[in-house]
């Protein structure tokens, strides 16, 4: 666990300069996306149907919930959108509105549970020298990967993305056993702790893509107060997308957003900084 600069290594909470402490988002963010993989679990090994599917496509008490992306394949696959993925598609981009873009990648995604603690195991390793720290890939790329997959669908008629989505392969082994798949998750993994720290969420997941893309309208972000900002810059190596940060970097002493599509909504900016730099907030806040 990382050390603060208050000396604190509590698990739950941050000790700040000024002697208070904040709760950290860490933990919670780890229960509610375990909570919800174990939702999908329990449903399925005691036969509710309550929940049924997995974390790219589901039913809850029969209504449809589709990954945003996902619907869009289906689209250019087959050329039409059934009724039912429409409504789920439309829910799902409403609450991702409300929550932020990407907060799904954080809060709710598998994979990007299992490759939080890869991470810590790569930096691990760079820390120890054991392996060389390497440049990281541009995020502009999984724009480009979500072209060609949307394309491949539509020129197959198949789900191409499908068979690699590490969300949904993740979820399906968690839920259903299907533990075959296993091997393109192992095989990510071993890249990103041994080569490029976080490089599916950073630079490849064409969900992570579009939910992204809800960033740049969504009302919770990740508040900066650069007045109390010392540009220490703590935050930088905590965070994956540190060219999310670099607006709080720049001139200024007023309240900002962080308004970048690579933003996960993670807070991990807000549990290092004892300065309390870093809050959630609604944009509708600068209207009041």
């Amino acid at each position: 666990m990382n050390k603060n600069k208050a000396g604190d290594y509590h698990v739950w909470r941050r000790h700040n300069l000024d002697g208070t402490y904040s709760w950290k988002v860490r933990p919670w963010r780890w229960m509610i996306c375990l909570g919800l993989l174990s939702a999908f679990i329990l449903s399925y090994s005691l036969d509710i149907q309550m929940l049924e599917g997995s974390m790219i496509a589901s039913r809850l008490m029969g209504f449809h919930i589709v990954d945003l992306f996902s619907g869009f394949e289906v689209m250019g696959a087959h050329g039409e959108l059934p009724t039912n993925l429409l409504m789920g598609m439309i829910f799902v981009g409403a609450v991702y509105f409300i929550l932020g873009g990407r907060s799904f990648c954080s809060w709710a995604c598998p994979y990007g549970l299992i490759s939080e603690w890869g991470e810590s195991i790569h930096r691990y390793l760079v820390e120890k020298k054991l392996i060389s720290k390497r440049k990281k890939i541009t995020t502009s790329w999984k724009y480009f990967i979500a072209l060609c997959f949307l394309t491949a669908s539509f020129l197959s008629g198949y789900l191409v993305y499908q068979y690699v989505n590490l969300v949904g392969i993740v979820s399906r082994i968690f839920i259903y056993g299907l533990v075959e798949t296993s091997v393109i998750v192992l095989f990510v993994l071993f890249l990103e702790i041994f080569f490029y720290r976080r490089l599916w969420c950073r630079s490849i997941c064409p969900s992570g893509a579009t939910f992204g893309l809800l960033g740049k309208v969504s009302l919770v972000r990740v508040q900066a107060d650069k007045s109390k900002c010392d540009k220490c810059g703590s935050c930088v190596p905590e965070c994956h997308v540190p060219e999310t940060l670099k607006p709080v970097f720049e001139k200024g002493d007023q309240k900002i957003f962080l308004m970048s599509t690579d933003c996960t909504m993670c807070g991990k900016c807000i549990d290092v900084c004892n300065r309390n730099v870093f809050s959630y907030n609604h944009r509708l806040s600068k209207l009041v």
